[in-house]
């Protein structure tokens, strides 16, 4: 058995007088579950991505009173030896750490990247498994940052023992995790895919209007040709003309008014006509 404490302060706002609203801190520690269980499991089975996360095989978190005279939180999570065979009894709590940070920062807006053997291994295998994790992760992020809501001074600061700080949480990160899906869909956005895995559905499409590459996932009622389109389209991305296609989209924003992702409703490709 191998066990990773980690430390969870709160500072700002009312945390500085030791206290914090009770749903809040509520929130707080839900999502911080849902979260820690999303990257675990994903360390534990080679990228697979699990939102339901009751229980995660081989590991067990706990949270343990907190510490006198702060608001500090203090979790641990407990591998299992089937667990830290898997890893390595030796490297488990650095790759733990990793995934932690490529995952929780990815999805929080910043760019980190992964720096121990397993985490680079995910992304070599699955290059669009930052853009699946963050798709899991936004909801539990959102809910472990719910103090800093009502608080927008306030910081949440997650520490490794001996090592310091190792991510710190703020209104610019509860921003981009606080997502709101327009009301209709978007029709008719230009653009070409760039990465799309016809299994998962997930991909990145090149935006031509906004300039820039955003995530996607399919609506489940995408046909089967224009799940092709979007195959044809990556293939032929390098082409001017004939890798454009025209896709329709819910569109989710971040609370800045920024595109995070879209869920494509319909693809047909630029020189067809909507039929």
């Amino acid at each position: 058995m191998h066990e990773v404490k980690l430390n969870i302060r709160y500072t700002g706002g009312d945390a500085d007088n030791h206290k914090l609203n009770l749903y809040d801190a509520g929130a707080s520690i839900h999502g911080l579950a849902k979260a820690l269980a999303i990257s675990t499991n994903a360390l534990l089975k080679n990228g697979e991505i699990r939102s339901r996360t009751s229980s995660i095989p081989h590991t067990k978190f706990y949270l343990h009173p907190p510490r006198k005279g702060s608001f500090i939180e203090l979790v641990s999570v407990f591998f299992d030896d089937p667990a830290v065979q898997l890893i390595g009894s030796s490297v488990i709590g650095a790759a733990f750490w990793d995934m932690l940070r490529f995952s929780w920062y990815g999805t929080s807006g910043k760019d980190p990247q992964p720096i121990e053997r397993i985490p680079k291994k995910i992304i070599k295998e699955n290059e669009l498994f930052p853009s699946e994790m963050a798709d899991a992760l936004e909801k539990p992020l959102a809910q472990f940052q719910r103090p800093i809501l009502n608080s927008s001074e306030m910081k949440i600061e997650v520490k490794r023992p001996r090592m310091g700080t190792i991510m710190t949480f703020d209104k610019d990160t509860l921003d981009h995790v606080s997502t709101i899906v327009d009301s209709g869909e978007k029709e008719n956005i230009k653009g070409n895919v760039t990465k799309y895995n016809i299994i998962t559905g997930y991909g990145k499409f090149y935006d031509d209007e906004l300039k820039k590459t955003i995530p996607f996932n399919n609506s489940k009622d995408l046909s089967y040709k224009e799940s092709n389109n979007l195959t044809w389209s990556m293939h032929n991305a390098g082409e001017s003309w004939t890798g454009k296609i025209l896709i329709d989209a819910k569109v989710t924003n971040d609370n800045t008014g920024n595109v995070r992702r879209y869920e494509i409703t319909g693809v047909r490709k630029a020189n067809e006509t909507n039929s």
